[in-house]
Parts: C-alpha cells; structure tokens; sequence
C-alpha cells in the first residue's frame, strides 16, 4: 500500500484516508445540526466537503490495491474516528432510535410515529419521519427496539448500537464477497460505505449481507441450500421489503444448479423457508404486513435524484409555464407510474438474459454462473432504487454489495467505483439533500439522461440487428 505523489510531497493514502475521517467527524460537531446556519455550520460545510475529497482522494488511489486483508485494515482505521462522532448525511438514524422506543412501548409502529408516544429524542427527528409509520419489517423493528432499551434513555448509546448492528452487516458482506468473489474489499472502504454505514447506520447494509449470504447459499443445489438461502432472504425481506427484487435471481441459480431431476427441490425449500421466518419474526414482534401500508411514506418528497420523479418534475414545470400549475403533481405521478413500469420490463429482461446464459451454458454452480446472475441482480436492485419515487445515497449500497460478489471489470467497475466514491456529495453533514436546492436544473438534467440512453439503446440495437448482405455469387 504505497504512496502517491504530489509534487515532491509523498503521502500514504492510508493516512491521508484516517485524516479524512478526522475530518469528517469534525464537520458533524460543527454543521450536524439543521440549523442555526451560523458560522460554525459553515465552517463545518467547508471541512466536509474538503475531508470528503481528500477521502475520494485516499480511497481512489486504492483501487489497484490487491492486498484484501490490508484493505479491510485501511477501512477499520478510517472508520474508528466516524463511530463517535454525530451521524453525517442523514438524521435517520435518530428515527431508528424513536421507532424503537415505540416498539419497546407495545405500539404498533406500523399505524403511528415518534410523535405519538412521543419519543424522547423527538426534537432530533426529522420532520418527515415525525408522524410517519415505519415502512420496515419485523426483523428491522426488533433490532430498534433492542437499541433502544439498551440505551436506557441516552441518544448517543442508541445511536452507537444501531452502527454497531450496520457495522455487523457490513461484515456479513465483507465475508459473503470473499466466499464469492475473493475481490473488491475494497469497497468496504468506500465514502459510500464509512458516510452512510459507519456513520449513519442505514439498514440497507444489513439487507445487503442478508441477500448475500443468501446468494452464497443458493450456490449448490438441494433442500438444505435452497432453506438456508430461503432462511437469508426471509431475514433480508424482514429487514426491509426491497430485497424481494434479488430473489428470483437467487430462485435462478438454485435452479440450474440442480439436476434435471431435483431442480425443483431447492427453490420449493426456498420458498418455505422465507415464508417461514418471515412469519415467525411477525408473529414475534406483531408487526407482519402492515408495513405496505407506510412503504409511500417518502413519496411526498419530489426530488430529482430519482429519474422518474425527476422528468415529471420537468414536465411539471413546463406547464407551470404554459399555465397549467395544477398538473405538476399529475406529471410527477404519471411519471412515476412509468418508471415502475421501466422497472419491471429491465427486472425482467435481466432475469431472461440471465436464465438463458445458464440454461445454455450450464454453469450455474460454477464462477461465471454466479458472476452472470450476481450482475444481473446487483444492477436490477441499482434499477430498482434510481427508477423508485424516491432515491437517496443510501439507496444504491445493495446493489453495489451485489456487484461487489462479482468479478468486476471495465465499465461496470468504473461506475461503480464513481458511485461508491461520489454518492456522499449529494448531501451536506446535517442531512440537507442538495437536490433540494437543484430542482430545476436537475429535472431537465434527468430528461437529457432519459434521451441520451433512449438514442444509446436505439442506436446499440440498430448495431445488433443489423446483418451484413451476402456476396452476390460469381459466375464460373
């Protein structure tokens, strides 16, 4: 792991990274609160987005490190200054805490917010999260609540435990990569990952390392690997409901790797077993299904991160123009409503292409089986949170864990790594989203997106189905 230059500067990206951190920590004291917007809080601006380039920095010089264990060392050493600082990028940490804090009261978290007990760290929510019921499931519920009442009443020991519980995900992903690719420890060190894992404790890592060590399961054929798969994606889906997207692919790779005769067995013992801990954990918590009910809790938030809601934003504000105010929340819904429609046709073409791969290769217990099903999930659950109503960061950890089994190469890699690296910009130490403050620019950048990969596929099809005529035949 040796240093890059600067100059005639030589500096470790190891320390350079730790500096960071410090960095960042520090900017959570100055500008982790929303307001006031005095001084100190811009001063703490300043420090985060000049600690995170120094981190991106850091973090990049690594990519071609191969070295896995001292990678996995870098990313502790960056981590340790982030475990005690404020949450950066996020307040939602604080609503976990709430929810469990109403869980451990006997409320149903699915028909109330923090407000209605109310919590003690009320004032420390955010306003969105304040009457909302949780969209979670039970496993989520549980973890919160055991957070909660372990922390006997102190904020900063609730938020602790809930990084230690995504800390643990983490690690649960770290060691399903390893078993299945040997590559890419790397990202564990990612801004992505130390901002909104470490730091902000979001359950999409521990959905991750769920869905992963499912994966690993679903390797070899039979029951018994088909229940322990079934097993993690049932705790993965009572974590939260998104990971349901990875399990036909999951279903895909138990099935081919079955003989002819047995190919069902594995995905029937799949099913029984999410369906069984699925129902044990609600049975446990009572709280089952009702988390569907709150799961459009985040809609009301127009932001252009999301593609979809980004182009109905930009229609919105074309008949804005023309006179036409009231249809702006009619284009945004007519939008969304067409890139779920996307997402089912992408979920399912990448689920055909990659039956196909193993239908006709056969390799389904081998590493290129796994590689095609893992890529196809990874970017299916990457679909499915750029094309949803509402995107955050966060949003994008799943499926980059995904990616992270597989043996990334060229493009793919790239934009993966600039996704690990660049997604924590998008919002400032005290949890403000700059897509708040870029509407308008940004709805019409996600209408150039949409046309360009519109013109791409057109013209990659075009490329594909074109066939070159055949010599004319001579005469003899």
């Amino acid at each position: 792991m040796g240093p890059w230059h600067h100059g005639r500067v030589s500096v470790n990206p190891r320390w350079l990274g730790l500096a960071a951190t410090v960095l960042l920590a520090a900017s959570g004291f100055l500008a982790g609160k929303p307001v006031p917007h005095d001084r100190a809080w811009l001063l703490g601006v300043v420090v985060w987005f000049v600690a995170l380039a120094m981190l991106i920095r850091a973090w990049w010089t690594l990519r071609e490190e191969t070295d896995q264990r001292g990678v996995l060392v870098t990313a502790a050493i960056w981590s340790l200054p982030l475990l005690f600082a404020p949450p950066l990028g996020s307040h939602d940490v604080y609503a976990y805490a709430c929810q469990g804090q109403l869980f451990d009261a006997g409320l149903d978290l699915y028909r109330v917010g923090p407000a209605a007990l109310p919590c003690t760290w009320l004032s420390d929510v955010p306003e969105l999260w304040r009457e909302t019921p949780t969209p979670y499931g039970p496993l989520w519920i549980a973890i919160e609540g055991a957070a909660a009442w372990l922390a006997h009443g102190s904020l900063p020991a609730a938020v602790l435990l809930l990084r230690v519980a995504a800390v643990l995900g983490l690690l649960l992903c770290v060691a399903a990569v390893h078993r299945l690719s040997r590559q890419n420890a790397l990202l564990a060190a990612s801004p992505l990952v130390l901002v909104h894992v470490v730091s902000g404790a979001h359950n999409d890592v521990v959905l991750a390392g769920l869905v992963l060590a499912g994966f690993v399961a679903a390797r070899r054929p039979g029951a018994a690997s088909g229940a322990m798969s079934g097993l993690a994606f049932g705790l993965a889906v009572a974590v939260k409901v998104t990971a349901l997207t990875a399990a036909p692919f999951a279903l895909l790779l138990l099935f081919f790797a079955g003989t002819s005769r047995a190919r069902w067995t594995g995905p029937a013992a799949f099913a029984g077993a999410a369906v069984g801990a699925y129902t044990i954990l609600a049975l446990l918590t009572g709280h089952g299904l009702g988390f569907l009910h709150a799961l459009g809790s985040t809609s009301t938030m127009v932001q252009w991160l999301s593609v979809p809601t980004g182009v109905g934003m930009a229609v919105g504000y074309v008949l804005r123009v023309t006179g036409q105010p009231e249809s702006f929340a009619t284009a945004v819904a007519v939008a969304r409503a067409a890139g779920l429609l996307a997402l089912a046709a992408i979920l399912l073409a990448l689920w055909w292409r990659a039956a196909r791969t193993l239908a006709r290769d056969g390799d389904a217990a081998g590493r290129r089986g796994r590689d095609v099903v893992l890529t196809a999930a990874g970017i299916g659950m990457l679909a499915a949170a750029v094309l949803g109503p509402v995107f955050y960061a966060w949003y994008a950890i799943a499926g980059i864990a995904l990616l992270a089994g597989t043996v990334l190469t060229g493009r793919l890699r790239t934009v993966v790594h600039v996704a690990a690296a660049g997604l924590p910009l998008l919002t400032l130490p005290d949890s403000l989203g700059l897509a708040t403050k870029t509407k308008v620019p940004g709805a019409f950048l996600d209408v150039a997106l949409v046309a360009a990969a519109a013109v791409h596929l057109i013209r990659r099809r075009g490329t594909v189905t074109e066939v070159p005529a055949a010599p004319e035949a001579t005469r003899p």
